[in-house]
């Protein structure tokens, strides 16, 4: 499947997320979604991925990395690059931006923040506004798509469809801040997702996803 020119990993997906090009809502069209949101998965994995590398050793890691445990964590980061792909293809976002709070999201657009996220900012900074971009997308489809891939209420769904395309920059940063992993703190969920792709189980893979599936019709209720 072709990826957006506005997306696409420069070389390869083992290249980390801090070298990919910034994202324009001008390239994702309907096509270009579902790759997006398989790269905006990446993009999170690497970043946990990148924190608990950074840690002196295992037993320094701290209890959470972005709301997933550290075990969970240190497993993420010894996938291999395919590994890690494979895990990134879910047909739902891996990560929460609290689509589900239309408290916090009506506060951060009625503040209208003036800090920005340009082109030359932080690499965490790039990630958040093609998250931003990709969340503002699925917002103008209506329907069920945005539920159903990044856990969009109605209600949030309502405030990003109105939001204009010029205030997408400064609602970045309220996402970079609000950041963390979807279903982190589930018994079963992350477990499953990492042993299935460690052990090459397809089987195992396709089942997780369909509790992700379940897992969400649930957030929506």
């Amino acid at each position: 499947m072709a990826m957006s020119a506005a997306i696409r990993d420069a070389e390869s997906v083992a290249h980390s997320f801090e070298s990919r090009t910034t994202w324009r809502p001008s390239g994702l069209n309907p096509a270009g979604l579902e790759p997006a949101l398989t790269e905006a998965n990446l993009g999170f994995l690497e970043r946990v991925a990148n924190r608990a590398a950074a840690s002196p050793g295992k037993d320094s890691l701290p209890p959470l990395l972005l709301g997933l445990p550290a075990e969970y964590a240190a497993r993420l980061m010894r996938l291999l690059p395919a590994e890690r792909s494979r895990l990134a293809a879910a047909p739902f976002a891996l990560f929460d931006l609290r689509f589900g709070d239309a408290a916090f999201w009506a506060n951060v657009l009625g503040k209208s923040p003036q800090t920005s996220i340009g082109p030359n900012g932080s690499a965490a900074g790039r990630w958040a506004r093609g998250a931003t971009v990709l969340a503002w997308h699925l917002a103008q489809r209506g329907g069920l798509a945005a539920a159903l891939t990044i856990g969009m209420t109605p209600a949030v769904q309502a405030l990003w469809s109105g939001m204009p395309l010029s205030a997408l920059e400064s609602v970045a940063n309220a996402a970079e801040e609000a950041l963390g992993a979807r279903w982190g703190s589930h018994p079963r969920f992350w477990n499953r997702m990492l042993t299935a792709v460690e052990r090459d189980d397809s089987p195992g893979l396709h089942a997780v996803r369909h509790l992700g599936w379940q897992l969400l019709a649930a957030d929506g209720l």
